[in-house]
């Protein structure tokens, strides 16, 4: 994996006409937090002996490399809904609504990946929450 800043995530996003949907968002504030561990690391080692600043080097890449595949989990994220058409958490409950006439009420008639779907948009939903209360 390549550093992957956020120039390059644009770019992508940009090429493929991939949205960046509260979906999305949860993997970008994940790789936002990595950024700060690392930062914070850095800061709190720069008056450090080399020992110490080499020592904190293992958990900077390894930081850096969950960073990277945070990013990386937005794109599938954002190509996962343009190729289903709808958008986990602004679509889900929509989604959600069109499966039970569909279904006449009975979701579990549904197929596995509608409910894999269904269970997704629930489960970013939550994500979702959950980083906006720590903001």
């Amino acid at each position: 994996m390549s550093y992957m800043d956020y120039n390059e995530f644009q770019a992508i996003m940009l090429e493929n006409s991939y949205q960046q949907s509260k979906a999305v968002e949860v993997y970008l504030n994940k790789a936002s937090y990595y950024t700060r561990l690392i930062n914070r690391i850095v800061e709190n080692t720069a008056d450090k002996q080399l020992i110490v600043r080499m020592k904190m080097e293992k958990f900077i890449k390894m930081y850096n490399d969950k960073r990277i595949e945070a990013v990386w989990d937005a794109i599938s994220v954002a190509e996962l809904e343009k190729l289903q058409g709808w958008k986990f958490i602004e679509d889900g409950e929509e989604f959600i609504l069109q499966l039970q006439i569909k279904y006449q009420g009975k979701l579990k008639e549904a197929t596995e990946f509608e409910k894999k779907q269904v269970e997704l948009a629930t489960l970013y939903e939550q994500a979702y929450k959950r980083g906006k209360l720590h903001d």
